[in-house]
């Protein structure tokens, strides 16, 4: 039965990958003129590629050319790389972003829950420590990244991309954070912090009570006492962006359910599932993104559509800078 199952779902990929491959390139209409940036950064999270499943690669393939095709200084990926964190899948996405990614342009990568907590899911008895280990190594081997933590910053054209990975020993969907990472993360914005130009930190899992999750998928935040602790580190510096993933909730702007959040002076950003199905928002379809542009004075998240190549209207978000 599982075979079958197993048949079924790669003939239904192969025939939507047949699709996406005919889909044409193009800008597709602008909501606006990008204006002067001095930084541009494609974001994306959740694109949960199967090495067993074309469809969810060609679509990865094809996001990434339409970034390119938008000259960013820098790509990010917000977690859930793969569907269930084998380690033959992560390689593959790790080849798909060194192949498909220009060079000059940076690559910010971090995990999300389906690569590290749901790595069991598909190897048995592989467990989170092995998973998190797996996508530290293959991050070093494919990007250059030289990671020796799952903690680390990546720097765009001199903007700091803070990066916060799951450390827990077998939760499948709620991240924990050591002490060190917390640490860092504290230490990197007050280094960075110096300047008075906007820090990006990145995490898989919204904090508790952001963006509405109570209102749609309760409990499905950052857990305590790590999500206080996160937000307070925040909330101390000024200019800091906090993007995630995970919710797969589309695009709002409802307060109830909001995309864009700006809560004690600090920005939330979450990003809607690239493949998988959003829900319950105003906007759900797949393939969305956004694309964020950096000038002296703000930070301009504009909201795109990476299957389709072209520009969703009515949820840019315009933030200034203090």
């Amino acid at each position: 039965m599982e075979y079958v199952k197993l048949l079924l779902k790669r003939f239904v990929s192969a025939v939507l990958a047949f699709f996406l491959a005919f889909i044409p390139f193009a800008n597709g209409n602008k909501t606006k003129d990008p204006g002067e940036a001095v930084c541009k950064v494609a974001l994306v999270s959740d694109v949960h590629i199967d090495r067993r499943l074309p469809v969810g690669q060609l679509a990865l393939q094809n996001c990434y050319k339409d970034m390119m095709g938008l000259n960013p200084d820098g790509i990010a990926v917000l977690g859930d790389l793969t569907n269930y964190g084998d380690k033959a899948t992560l390689k593959r996405f790790f080849e798909i972003t060194k192949n498909e990614v220009k060079d000059g342009v940076t690559p910010v990568v971090i995990s999300g829950n389906h690569d590290i907590g749901h790595a069991k899911d598909a190897e048995g008895e592989r467990m989170n420590p092995e998973a998190l280990a797996d996508f530290v190594q293959l991050a070093n081997a494919y990007l250059g990244y030289g990671l020796e933590h799952p903690y680390y910053t990546i720097e765009v054209k001199g903007y700091p991309f803070i990066c916060l990975n799951d450390e827990s020993a077998d939760n499948w969907d709620h991240p924990e954070y050591s002490e060190e990472a917390l640490q860092f993360l504290s230490d990197e914005l007050d280094k960075y912090g110096e300047s008075g130009k906007p820090m990006f930190v990145l995490l898989h899992v919204p904090l508790s009570g952001i963006h509405g999750e109570e209102n749609f998928y309760p409990g499905g935040g950052t857990e305590e006492p790590w999500s206080s602790r996160i937000q307070r580190t925040l909330e101390a510096h000024k200019n800091v962006f906090c993007l995630t993933g995970h919710f797969h909730k589309g695009l709002s702007n409802n307060i109830e359910t909001p995309t864009y959040s700006l809560v004690n002076g600090v920005h939330y950003l979450n990003l809607p599932s690239y493949l998988m199905p959003n829900w319950p928002a105003e906007y759900a379809v797949n393939g969305l993104g956004f694309f964020m542009e950096i000038s002296d004075t703000a930070v301009l998240f504009r909201c795109r559509n990476y299957y389709l190549h072209n520009w969703i209207d009515n949820f840019d978000y315009l933030c200034k800078l203090v």
